[in-house]
């Protein structure tokens, strides 16, 4: 099991690298001025590095959840209570960011240039659009990193206990900044909502400790 656990994190750990780089070489067309209507014919005009930023992300969550499967499985056979604890919001985490990131692929695209071209339902597509902090699907994006947050930090936890202490820490700061980063987008605050981003950074570290933590009993 640790053998496996250190494949997916390794292949996780690639998947997140490349969403750094490209979600901020797309990011880096987006202004804080914006309105959503500016969102829109973004979102309309999708270039490569937005395609293949979405198209990893996507691919990464469905990552995260195999990883978190089997740290359930590795975890059980420590604390039985706080593996089934953990477990149950992976599920959730998974249909919301999958939903969040897979519809911008492709449908988010085109209904953008469709709705430019007849003037309808331009709100409901800015609803849509998950780089707008102040859509819908960005809200419910947020929040499925908090929901998995929750799990982080109970993995970390136990993690930690069981001598995979950088792993485990980088966890539960994962969890930690992931939940104050959907309370800024709840309060609308720019700086306290990077803690998603900076979760992100921490989940990074923390795939790079599974790497070295899970190497000795393979």
């Amino acid at each position: 099991m640790e053998k496996t656990i250190r494949k997916i994190s390794t292949i996780s750990l690639v998947l997140t690298v490349t969403w750094l780089i490209f979600t901020i070489i797309s990011m880096s067309q987006v202004l804080p001025s914006w309105t959503d209507f500016d969102y829109i014919i973004w979102a309309s005009q999708p270039d490569i590095f937005y395609l293949v930023n979405y198209i990893n992300v996507t691919l990464l969550t469905f990552m995260v959840i195999a990883l978190f499967t089997v740290l359930f499985i590795h975890i059980l056979e420590i604390n039985k209570i706080m593996a089934f604890l953990g477990i149950v919001f992976i599920p959730i985490y998974g249909i919301m960011n999958i939903i969040c990131y897979s519809i911008q692929i492709n449908i988010v695209p085109l209904i953008a240039k469709k709705a430019l071209n007849t003037s309808d339902g331009l709100l409901f597509v800015s609803q849509l659009i998950q780089a707008n902090s102040n859509s819908i699907i960005g809200f419910i994006n947020g929040l499925a990193y908090s929901i998995l947050g929750i799990t982080s930090f109970i993995y970390g936890y136990v993690l930690i206990k069981n001598f995979k202490k950088g792993s485990g820490l980088s966890l539960i700061i994962n969890g930690i900044l992931c939940i104050i980063g959907i309370i800024g987008y709840i309060l609308k605050n720019e700086i306290i909502s990077m803690g998603i981003i900076l979760g992100g950074i921490s989940f990074l570290v923390g795939l790079m400790f599974m790497v070295l933590d899970f190497r000795k009993k393979s």
